[in-house]
């Protein structure tokens, strides 16, 4: 997530804007959670409503004489029945919002995604830029030594240098030219994992990477969205505690029979039934206490997610420094290099 950082201190082009909003709208991993989200929501709507009803048929008080509904066993009879099992709407409720927690958990793991997809994108693409960046070096340090060698040869006849200057040349020459072949595999690798980000094979044209300063004291790390998806888990546990809680509440049956019977008055039968949490101290508490140390842990992960955010942040700031004066220096190096190689020609002239 700190990358991020890094990467606010550069300023981008039209094409790179072109490839990350091509991702961002046809990357599957985005498109896969989106559906996870619409999934969330069809639960949300079914979370409220009742389980299916049973309905029921038979025979009653069969002899075993004459195994059917007859008028010498007055109590035989055909039976039909319904039953419905309700659930407490206070248990549903819960559920409701519970679904519609998953779909905001949802969302800010779609946000993380997002810009972990843009950052990987981003790096790659500087990665691809800077191969470019690196090989115009090599070539015109290449180029340098070829002249060099040039002279050292010319000089070389009229014995004003030696073999092994010539030789020291031209070992130069074979480092840099296996660096640059490796250049030009880095850039293939660089671009395949555009193409596999992206989703799709895009003809890269390159564009320059403007630096800004960074302000590593104005980041707030409770704006991290690593944190505010932790923080919406944290917020569905939450709920599921909730739904812990009443789940010792009873389900409660409502049964409807009707029988009826060959040579007397037909019956009609009412039932009510509901379940009795016998158990609930071996099974509903400790589903309870089992949520609540869930919750524990995921508090105390979100409190480690924050320590490390913070060294990450420190480390950055530290690499960023490094790193910027790291090129400071190669650009003094480069231009002392340079003036190096035209006094050898100057001299050598």
């Amino acid at each position: 997530m700190l990358l991020l950082l890094l990467l606010l201190a550069f300023s981008w082009g039209g094409e790179l804007d072109n490839l990350i909003s091509y991702a961002l709208e046809n990357s599957p991993k985005i498109k896969q959670y989106e559906k996870l989200k619409e999934s969330m929501r069809y639960k949300e709507r079914y979370s409220k409503t009742l389980p299916n009803p049973s309905v029921y048929a038979g025979f009653n008080n069969l002899p075993l004489n004459k195994p059917y509904p007859n008028s010498a066993e007055p109590m035989s009879g055909f039976v039909v029945g319904f039953s419905q099992t309700h659930i407490l709407p206070v248990k549903r409720d819960v559920e409701v919002l519970l679904s519609k927690n998953k779909i905001v958990e949802i969302e800010k793991s779609v946000e993380v995604i997002k810009r972990e997809l843009v950052r990987d994108i981003k790096v790659a693409y500087l990665e691809w830029v800077y191969t470019f960046k690196k090989e115009e070096i090599r070539k015109s340090i290449e180029k340098e030594l070829n002249n060099l060698k040039r002279i050292a040869e010319e000089n070389y006849k009229y014995q004003k240098a030696n073999l092994a200057d010539i030789l020291s040349v031209e070992a130069d020459k074979i480092r840099l030219r296996k660096e640059i072949t490796d250049l030009y595999y880095q850039r293939e690798l660089y671009k395949n994992r555009i193409d596999y980000l992206v989703g799709k094979s895009f003809e890269l044209k390159g564009e320059e990477v403007e630096w800004r300063n960074l302000n590593f004291e104005g980041v707030d790390i409770s704006k991290s969205p690593y944190l505010r998806e932790k923080h919406t888990q944290l917020e569905s546990l939450k709920l599921e505690l909730s739904k812990r809680k009443v789940e010792y509440l009873p389900y409660i049956e409502v049964m409807v029979e009707y029988m009826a019977r060959p040579s007397m008055s037909h019956l009609f039968s009412l039932r009510v039934g509901f379940t009795i949490p016998l158990w609930r101290s071996q099974k509903e508490n400790m589903m309870v206490l089992e949520k609540q140390e869930e919750i524990k842990a995921k508090e105390q992960e979100i409190r480690e997610l924050q320590l490390e955010l913070k060294r990450q942040l420190k480390d950055l700031e530290v690499e960023y420094e490094k790193n910027r004066e790291l090129l400071e220096l190669t650009r003094k190096l480069m231009n002392k290099f340079t003036h190096r190689i035209l006094l050898s020609v100057e001299w050598a002239i």
